[in-house]
């Protein structure tokens, strides 16, 4: 009388698990859980396919149990690892420019900021625009990782005018005196002036009457 199993032994696998990455963007160390198995005729063994280093994503973990006959079955867990980490920026040291003709800067050499992340960067942006004007300007530099997590940081770029206005003055002027023997309200004409950034004020020194002889007017 030969009596043969012919019952495959059951398992039901432990509940999915989710964990966060370490600095190496895998998870180890996992604990997995533990699947519940029935045989008629006594389980020998529980196995699983996990691998020692999980990557980032979904992994699909692959259980079997073996009866004392030899028999199988098996069933899947599933094992999600989610990059929690940002990624890190440090921006370029701040920037002191002069103005051209327009009164603004372009082509300005930024410099290149200091990323890292644990899972890699992506992306390296700014908002930096393509002419800088006169004054400080704020550029916020992003870093994106291959999760899509960000981090941002601040660079100053500090715009001067170092451009002298021009003033070329009227022509000398030649008057009379009064009876007073001096001169008053003197018809001076206007200076031509121009500057990259524009000019604010035009003012002289000019007295209000000018005494006989020659008086030297400076603009200014």
């Amino acid at each position: 009388m030969t009596v043969t199993d012919n019952v495959d032994p059951t398992i039901a696998c432990p509940a999915a698990v989710n964990v966060f990455t370490n600095s190496g963007c895998t998870a180890t160390g996992v604990a997995l859980g533990t699947p519940v198995t029935a045989d008629n005729c006594g389980v020998i063994s529980v196995t699983n396919n996990a691998p020692a280093s999980f990557p980032i994503g979904a992994t699909t973990v692959i259980w079997t149990v073996t009866d004392n006959s030899g028999r199988t079955a098996t069933c899947s867990q599933t094992m999600t690892v989610t990059d929690n980490v940002d990624p890190t920026i440090v921006c370029p040291a701040a920037v002191n420019v002069f103005t051209n003709s327009g009164c603004t800067t372009t082509g300005v050499a930024l410099g290149t900021p200091v990323t890292a992340d644990n899972c890699g960067v992506i992306s390296v942006t700014n908002n930096a625009p393509a002419s800088f004007p006169i004054g400080a300007t704020t550029v916020t530099w992003t870093v994106t990782d291959n999760a899509g997590r960000t981090a941002t940081c601040a660079q100053t770029v500090t715009v001067t005018d170092n451009v002298d206005p021009t003033i070329v003055c009227p022509a000398a002027v030649n008057v009379f005196t009064n009876s007073g023997c001096t001169a008053t309200g003197v018809a001076l004409g206007s200076p031509v002036t121009a500057d990259n950034c524009g000019v604010a004020s035009v003012t002289n020194n000019a007295p209000a009457s000018f005494p006989i002889g020659v008086t030297t007017v400076t603009g200014l």
